[in-house]
Formats: C-alpha cells, sequence, structure tokens
C-alpha cells in the first residue's frame, strides 16, 4: 500500500499538519482552540483510496489482515520521521467500540502490529486509556453533534488504568481517522487529567479538508 502526502513546500496547518491549499485558516475547529487539549496531529495519509478503504475493512469488517499492514504503516511513519517524535516517552492507542458495526478493537489490533516493530525504540502500550462503556460513533454526525458526544459520552466512558505510567510523561495517542479533533481532544484531557505533561496525536488518515465553516467530509 503506497500513501502520499502534500508536499513540504506547500503551506500547513501549524497543530494538524494538514496541507491548507488555497486557505490561509485551517477549516478544523480546534486547530484555533486554546482548550484542544492536544499540541500537535501528525497523519500518515489523508482518508481516500487504498488507505481509506483498509481501515474499514478492519474497523467493520473485522479483516484482521489489515492490522498488521496498517501497523506496518504506522511504524513505518514513526521511524521515517523519527527526530519528531524524540522525546516521546510513551505511546498509547485511543480505544475503540466494540460494537456499533465495529467486530474488534481495531485501534488496538493496529498498535499492536506497530509496537512488535517500534517497541525497542519506544515504550508502547495499548492498554493504558480504556473505554468503560461503549459510546455511539462520531464519524458522519455534523459537526456540532461530534462536539456535543465527544464531550459528553466520549469523556464520560474514558479511563486510565495506570496513572502511574502516565503521570509527568509526554505522550503520543495514536488513532484511526482524525476528522477535527474532538475525539482527541478528550483523550488529551484524561491523559492531562491523570498527569500527563503533554500530549499530541498521530493517525492513519485525516479527513480532506474542505473551505472554512464547512465541516470535514466523512
Amino acid at each position: 500500500m503506497t500513501v502520499t502526502e502534500g508536499g513540504g513546500s506547500e503551506q500547513r496547518c501549524q497543530v494538524c499538519d494538514a496541507v491548507l491549499g488555497p486557505w490561509r485558516r485551517c477549516p478544523n475547529y480546534w486547530c484555533h482552540r486554546d482548550d484542544r487539549g492536544f499540541d500537535t496531529v501528525w497523519a500518515v495519509g489523508e482518508h481516500r483510496g487504498e488507505l481509506r478503504a483498509a481501515i474499514a475493512a478492519l474497523k467493520y469488517r473485522g479483516d484482521r489482515r489489515f492490522g498488521p499492514v496498517l501497523g506496518r504503516l504506522l511504524a513505518e511513519f514513526l521511524l521515517e520521521r523519527a527526530p519528531i517524535f524524540d522525546d516521546v516517552d510513551l505511546i498509547v492507542g485511543t480505544p475503540g467500540t466494540v460494537g456499533w458495526s465495529r467486530p474488534c478493537d481495531h485501534t488496538g489490533e493496529i498498535l499492536a502490529a506497530a509496537r512488535r516493530l517500534v517497541g525497542h525504540l519506544w515504550r508502547v502500550d495499548t492498554d493504558v486509556l480504556a473505554k468503560t462503556e461503549a459510546t455511539r460513533p462520531l464519524m458522519g454526525a455534523a459537526a456540532g453533534l461530534r462536539r456535543l458526544r465527544a464531550a459528553g459520552e466520549v469523556r464520560a466512558s474514558l479511563a486510565v488504568t495506570d496513572p502511574g505510567a502516565v503521570e509527568g510523561r509526554r505522550i503520543l495517542a495514536v488513532d484511526d481517522v482524525f476528522t477535527d479533533g474532538s475525539t482527541l481532544r478528550e483523550v488529551a484531557g484524561v491523559l492531562r487529567g491523570a498527569g500527563a505533561s503533554a500530549v499530541s496525536g498521530l493517525v492513519l488518515a485525516r479527513q480532506p479538508l474542505g473551505p472554512p465553516g464547512r465541516r470535514p467530509s466523512s
């Protein structure tokens, strides 16, 4: 699987690293908020084509053949840009909800596959962040509803299982897709509440940006 991103000469958002194209202001809502909780988020590629199909196959159909494939993509991204992540103390996964047409913890499987390749360089823990109850999917919901559900259901469901592993640490939280940062905001909030000194994100795919004022496509 080949993943391509915009060239380094293009103007990019300093928070979500998206290529801004003709817009000077990133359309993502949380990129302009001081209370977003996370510092930066990187993406392996855009949520389209083969990458989107591979994520969907694992996430919605439980096709576990794609766990190692996506884990390798994640690991290769970390290794190719290792200096950016030199200060990361701990890599954690964003826990998913099994159910709601999701047959497995896809992010956990992807991160476990990546750990086999980079675990000697970074501490990777798939269990330190957990969901205590199921939440409804945010994908496809209108922007305001996404933020409402994230601040309600998602926030209430997240828990740090080992605060000692988090306290004082600089953490990289891994997820499958970044739309506007609502989920990552709640993840960052619970990690910082447990004592994390900094939280950033790394996702496999970023939703393609639309013009400012229009929510990213689903």
